[in-house]
């Protein structure tokens, strides 16, 4: 069996974690919470490879920038994520509710920032 991927949550400089204070803003409902947690978990296992499983869970949007997905609930929430393959991370950068067809430049330039944030400092992103 191959080695698991390790969850991480993108950190600001104050030390806050926007990923998790999405999720821990009863924005989403309780169904959504336990359905990201369920993806959550199943990406942990299989990285990339969901992405080939099941593809209406991961989307990739830009150069190793993926979101995943929950469709067809209250909230519809996305949350984008990036992959540090070389320490089998994977970094959970921005959370927010889908509204329209298409990703807001607002909420995709925030992940932009976050994701080359994290692949420009390498190994010294998780010593902040």
């Amino acid at each position: 069996m191959s080695q698991q991927w390790q969850i991480k949550f993108y950190r600001q400089a104050n030390g806050t974690e926007p990923v998790k204070e999405f999720l821990q803003a009863s924005v989403l409902t309780q169904a959504e919470l336990k359905q990201i947690k369920a993806r959550l978990k199943r990406l942990q296992e299989m990285g990339f490879m969901l992405m080939v499983e099941r593809s209406d869970i991961l989307e990739k949007v830009d150069d190793n920038l993926y979101a995943l997905r929950l469709a067809n609930t209250p909230n519809n929430p996305r949350i984008f994520l990036c992959f540090v393959k070389e320490r089998l991370q994977i970094y959970l950068l921005h959370g927010y509710k889908k509204k329209d067809r298409k990703i807001p430049k607002q909420h995709l330039n925030i992940a932009l920032q976050r994701r080359d944030s994290i692949l420009n400092q390498g190994d010294d992103y998780d010593t902040q």
